[in-house]
């Protein structure tokens, strides 16, 4: 039996800070269900005309609970946390399902309105647009009271209709939705995310506190500073209407440069790391570029959202399940932590920085470097809770790992295989020595521009990367393209520079050079093919992959391998890849279209840019791509439900890494959660993993 339920309610507190800080203050407005296709009822919650009857009707809700196999919610993290708070319904762990998790586990958005549109709903099943009558009781009075159904009779009948429809949407979509990744496992999956968001993470306050008054204060200087340096030069110009009064001013910042000359495409931090090399930009312009660089963090928005959101000092609903819906990974939200940046500083620096911070001090340490110090300092704001301690564990370098076994590129698997056992050189090593020719062991850990260049290789290139991916890896690691032109170009094969320049000249026609001159491009060109000559075996996984999508897109029904691990089929309107935990990765409406010599293809799905449903274009290194990052999700997956059960508490992830906080005693060590996470897939025989981590009181700093 099959329960689908659905909650109103309305809390002072505003529902952007969060489920549980919503629910501190929450009261229940209106409860509706129904069973399997049976009738929607709808239990009023609030109305004093309801009082006498509402005992009976919640008495029958508990028991058709208690009947039910299944209780079915959209965006039931919501609907689990106030029901925890009011107090009104106990529902078991097990029995919840959710609709909004099911969508994403197929690809698709978890927003009940955008499944509506997708599956073309018809208007009398469709979710209404009652936002505006909603309000009418969701929102307090000026006089700070709220409408009730006594005052606003007429309006609360209509607003018991909306919430009925929810359950009719509901209900709908879920038939439509596609039901194959819906396995034990993966709600295995879902219900420990809820335990994770709803655990929560340990905030330093006093951090968040302090920073977010230090680096208010340098803002203020640094706009004081561009205002004073922009007014002093533009007096020669007409007026004073050019002058800028902050950096953030994006349009005055760009229009003020193009009045001495200086153009730009953006301000984005690439483009501004670029444009500072330029010896002959105006020193003032370099300066407000600089001052750019340093208000631009984001630092202290997150800073001031810890602060804002947090409850008994602990931040939750961090995570998003199956959140990236091409590969099934995590997503963050709130303090966003896969989007954190990279620490710029140390780690003696950026401990010394949270002291000073915690001393409210932080000018004393570094008075022009505040906004960076509190950049650094960001992943510093998670901490252990009391009586308990942070135990980490990251899988290393896990995407190339997966690549090298699904595409059976065996020397390279070797290879990680001998370094986790000490016995070789690491892999960004092997990446430059192997296609070179030379002894890997020969290139120094540290210092060696040929390591640096490895592991831009690695990195940019596994997923049919080309110049653009390996120039943008390049600057992400700050590799300076003309310095390895000069040096790479001697060491070079004649063959592969003749192809490399041969390329050139297409990519001329093409208008795909970046900017580049004619030897860094060819140098770049260059090092990809020296790549792919090194892996015969993932070049031909690609386009076994293409092939295999391209033949299931025109067979339905059948099903196409690409390698020994991977395939691919077509299900009604719906290609799947399936990855080797047996999980599937979604692709609506795949089509295939071929222009003369050159063949497209393209799938329905969220725009990653625009947020927009639409169709997206792919080819085979994205598709690549997804497998790879499906798989590692799926061993993270794995080893946090292991850790789950080992009594760990897992509270969060970042990409590949698990971070947990058990109680403060030694059995709980990254050591052993290393182990957790590279020996729970039992479907990943053969595939060479390792995980390092740390045990800490505060989150470490890579």
């Amino acid at each position: 039996m099959r329960l689908w339920l659905d909650t109103e309610t309305r809390s002072r507190v505003p529902i952007r800070l969060g489920n549980v800080k919503y629910a501190t203050g929450v009261e229940m407005t209106m409860l509706q269900y129904a069973v399997d296709d049976g009738p929607i009822i709808i239990i009023d919650m609030r109305s004093r005309k309801n009082a006498i009857g509402r005992k009976a009707e919640l008495l029958t809700l508990k028991a058709a609970i208690l009947k039910s196999d299944e209780v079915w919610a959209h965006q039931a993290e919501f609907d689990r946390t106030v029901l925890d708070a009011t107090k009104v319904l106990d529902i078991p762990e097990r029995k919840w399902r959710c609709t909004a998790a099911l969508a994403r586990m197929h690809g698709l958005p978890g927003g009940l309105d955008k499944l509506c549109a997708i599956f073309k709903v018809p208007e009398q099943f469709a979710k209404l647009k009652g936002k505006d009558i909603g309000e009418v009781f969701w929102k307090p009075r000026k006089d700070g009271e709220y409408n009730t159904p006594e005052t606003r009779p007429k309006e609360w009948a209509k607003f018991l209709r909306y919430g009925g429809r929810d359950v009719e949407a509901m209900r709908y979509v879920w038939r439509k939705i596609p039901k194959w990744n819906a396995t034990p496992r993966m709600w295995a999956v879902w219900r420990l995310d809820y335990r994770m968001n709803h655990r929560g993470v340990a905030m330093d306050l006093k951090l968040a506190a302090s920073a977010l008054e230090a680096t208010t204060r340098a803002k203020s200087r640094m706009a004081a500073r561009t205002a004073k340096l922009s007014k002093i030069q533009a007096s020669g110009l007409e007026g004073d209407d050019s002058a800028v009064e902050a950096t953030t001013q994006r349009d005055r910042l760009l229009a003020y440069m193009a009045d001495f000359g200086v153009t730009l495409p953006d301000l984005t931090a690439d483009t501004v790391e670029r444009r500072l090399e330029d010896e002959s930009l105006p020193e003032h312009i370099k300066e407000l570029l600089r001052i750019r660089q340093k208000a631009s963090k984001a630092s202290t928005a997150k800073y001031s959202r810890v602060l804002n959101q947090n409850v008994r000092g602990r931040l939750f609903n961090l995570l998003v399940f199956c959140g990236a819906m091409r590969t099934g990974r995590w997503a963050g939200r709130t303090l966003q932590p896969q989007n954190l940046p990279r620490p710029k500083h140390t780690p003696a620096e950026i401990a010394l920085a949270i002291k000073f911070f915690h001393s409210d001090a932080i000018e004393l340490m570094d008075p022009e470097d505040i906004m960076g110090l509190a950049s650094s300092c960001l992943r510093g704001l998670i901490v252990a809770g009391e009586g308990r301690r942070l135990v980490t564990s990251d899988l290393a370098n896990i995407e190339g790992r997966f690549m090298a076994w699904i595409a059976g590129e065996d020397w390279k698997i070797a290879a990680y295989a001998a370094y986790d056992r000490g016995e070789g050189p690491d892999l960004y090593k092997v990446a430059y020595a192997r296609p070179f020719g030379i002894d890997p062991n020969d290139i120094a850990d540290e210092g060696d521009y040929r390591r640096q260049v490895g592991k831009v290789m690695e990195l940019a290139l596994q997923y049919y990367g080309g110049v653009g991916a390996f120039c943008s890896m390049a600057e992400t690691y700050a590799l300076r393209l003309d310095e390895l032109a000069v040096t790479a170009w001697t060491t070079i094969p004649l063959d592969v520079k003749r192809e490399a320049q041969r390329l050139w000249l297409k990519a001329i026609k093409r208008r795909r050079t970046y900017g580049l001159p004619e030897r860094t491009w060819v140098v770049c060109q260059s090092l990809v093919l020296l790549w792919r000559a090194a892996h015969p075996m993932v070049v031909a996984f690609w386009e076994a992959l293409d092939n295999a999508v391209k033949d299931a897109i025109r067979s339905p029904g059948k099903v196409f391998r690409a390698g020994d691990r991977i395939s691919v089929d077509r299900i009604g309107n719906w290609l799947r890849i399936k990855l080797p935990s047996g999980r599937y990765l979604n692709y609506p409406a795949p089509r295939v279209k071929i222009d003369g010599w050159f063949t497209s293809r393209s799938f329905i799905g969220v725009n990653p840019y625009t947020k927009q449903w639409g169709r997206i274009s792919t080819y085979s290194g994205k598709d690549a791509e997804n497998v790879c990052q499906g798989g590692c999700a799926d061993i993270l997956m794995d080893g946090l439900l292991a850790a789950d059960e080992e009594g760990y508490n897992p509270v969060l992830s970042v990409h590949d890494e698990a971070i947990t906080e058990p109680p403060d005693e030694d059995r709980y060590n990254d050591k052993h959660l290393s182990r957790l996470l590279v020996e729970s897939s039992l479907w990943a025989d053969g595939l060479p993993m390792a995980a390092k981590g740390s045990t800490s009181y505060r989150y470490k700093h890579k």
